[in-house]
């Protein structure tokens, strides 16, 4: 049985990358350059500093960076919300006396400002945040530090993530996988679960069956 529950926070937790995609482009049209939401997503998933690089490289001035980041810093929470049933799942798991935690690369006061408005800061043991020193994912050393802090058993233990590198750090911390699918897309790797939608988790707390 699954007790425990490691999620990754943009594009499996909460469902930030909409918003975050139309204002990167709508930044990179008031420099002049005309990127597909598509591109922008690609790139994003992987970092954002691997977005903003690429488009560096191809003449667009860093000042749309910051123009980008000051449209995020006032975008309404209400346009970044949580998927449907992370809540339920989350409470779940809080019901029967297990531990959520989030490991995310995203800073701590914006990670906070959509767990307080959603008011779920409460179902989680801890969160994980760049502000805490550990590499990016797929490194595991974030994984392997939550597990030892918080004496978690790693059989019992499942961690969501929407892409590779994130079923990466968890598979190599010793953890199950779930691989969060969106619009189709499939792991490279092979993983313990494959949802695309979070309420599936329910059914694999409760009997951990293979999928």
């Amino acid at each position: 049985m699954i007790e425990n529950l490691i999620w990754d926070f943009d594009g499996s937790l909460f469902n930030t990358y909409p918003a975050m995609v139309r204002l990167f482009k709508q930044a990179l049209l008031r420099k002049g350059y005309v990127a597909s939401e598509d591109e922008i997503l690609s790139l994003m998933k992987d970092t954002l500093g691997k977005a903003v690089d690429f488009y560096l490289d191809r003449g667009v001035d860093y000042d749309f960076y910051k123009d980008f980041k000051k449209s995020e810093e006032e975008l309404d929470p209400a346009e970044q919300p949580p998927f449907e049933g992370a809540r339920e799942v989350c409470s779940i798991v809080v019901r029967n006396g297990g531990k959520n935690l989030i490991i995310t690369h995203r800073s701590r006061k914006t990670a906070f400002k959509l767990l307080s408005y959603y008011e779920m800061t409460s179902l989680f043991s801890d969160i994980i945040t760049r502000e805490s020193g550990f590499k990016r994912k797929p490194d595991p050393d974030a994984f392997v530090s939550a597990i030892r802090n918080y004496r978690l058993n790693p059989r019992s233990t499942l961690s969501i993530g929407d892409r590779d590198l994130d079923v990466i750090a968890a598979r190599d911390a010793g953890t199950k996988t779930c691989f969060f699918s969106q619009n189709g897309s499939r792991p490279t790797i092979r993983v313990d679960f494959t949802i695309d939608n979070l309420l599936q988790l329910e059914k694999i707390i409760s009997d951990d069956g293979h999928s």
